[in-house]
This record gives structure tokens, C-alpha cells and sequence, in this order.
């Protein structure tokens, strides 16, 4: 089974962000990228994932995920809830 995060419900705002484009200006390429850099670093850094990989930044709340295996996430940056259920999904 391939591992996945599934979207159940999504809030005003949830982005799927990297590092951005830094150094592209020259050419009208904004840099983009992660609003809290240092955070997404750390979260990378945290799960064992390079530091040119994608994360979700999440902001207002409302995000709501399934996985369908075991998964490693890291929750960085400002002070902010998470819940977190185990066990088989309800229908």
C-alpha cells in the first residue's frame, strides 16, 4: 500500500510549500516559498526528509487528514493545536 495523507476537510487556508524560488527575481520569478522558512526547515529536518522537500503550511486551522499507514509529522512554528486520533476510521 502506498503511503498517503488523505484530505478530509480543509480550513481557509492549507498550502502544499518548499523553499521557494529564491534568487529569480531577475527574470520576474517571485521567490514564494514557505512563510516561516526556519519553521519548515525544522519540520524537514524533523521527519528525516531533505530540505527541498514539500510540507503543508496551515494557517487559521481547519485541516483535517487521514493516513493510511503509520506516519512521522512535525508541527512547527507558532504555538497551535493538533488533535490526533488512532485506531481504525469510522465510516
Amino acid at each position: 500500500m502506498t503511503r498517503e495523507l488523505v484530505v478530509t476537510e480543509v480550513g481557509p487556508r492549507a498550502l502544499v510549500v518548499d523553499r521557494g524560488r529564491p534568487g529569480w527575481a531577475h527574470i520576474g520569478v517571485p521567490p514564494a516559498g514557505a512563510l516561516d522558512g526556519p519553521a519548515h526547515a525544522l519540520a524537514q529536518r524533523l521527519v528525516g526528509n531533505p530540505p527541498e522537500a514539500a510540507g503543508l503550511e496551515i494557517l487559521l486551522g481547519g485541516l483535517a487528514l487521514r493516513a493510511t499507514e503509520a506516519t512521522t509529522v512535525a508541527l512547527t512554528g507558532p504555538p497551535g493545536g493538533l488533535v490526533v486520533r488512532t485506531g481504525a476510521a469510522s465510516a
